[in-house]
């Protein structure tokens, strides 16, 4: 029997984030590697939880502060949960990243972050 697994994602046509390594490297036209940015734990948290929560729908501030940083014992504020997220799509830009990929949504009684949309698409090992 074959089965799935998530190796990690395809950010539009040239950025491919491996899970395995905590890595983004953008890819030249023929799929060889470039530049690359290893994530440190926090960021790489909040980059996996935008890419499985944020792709399509919008994730409060609360739920991203909750998931990524008081659910390991750490200490959260909006400031942190900015300056982290800035410091992402810095990265990611740095990279030749789409540089709306993170959307900051404020609306009357929330405000969070989604994934622009049709940028992301995961990729899988198929195995057996």
């Amino acid at each position: 029997m074959m089965g799935k697994e998530l190796a990690g994602y395809y950010i539009g046509e040239n950025i491919h984030f491996e899970l395995a390594r905590k890595k983004l490297t953008k890819l030249d036209d023929s799929g060889r590697p470039l530049n690359s940015f290893t994530f440190r734990d926090t960021m790489l948290r909040l980059f996996l939880y935008l890419l499985e929560n944020a792709n399509g729908n919008i994730v409060t501030n609360e739920q991203i502060l909750f998931d990524v940083w008081d659910s390991y014992g750490l200490r959260s504020s909006s400031q942190r949960l900015w300056q982290v997220m800035q410091s992402l799509k810095f990265r990611l830009v740095m990279l030749g990243g789409p540089h709306d990929l993170i959307l900051r949504i404020e609306t009357f009684d929330s405000k969070g972050y989604t994934l622009k949309k049709g940028i992301v698409r995961p990729l899988y090992f198929v195995g057996t």
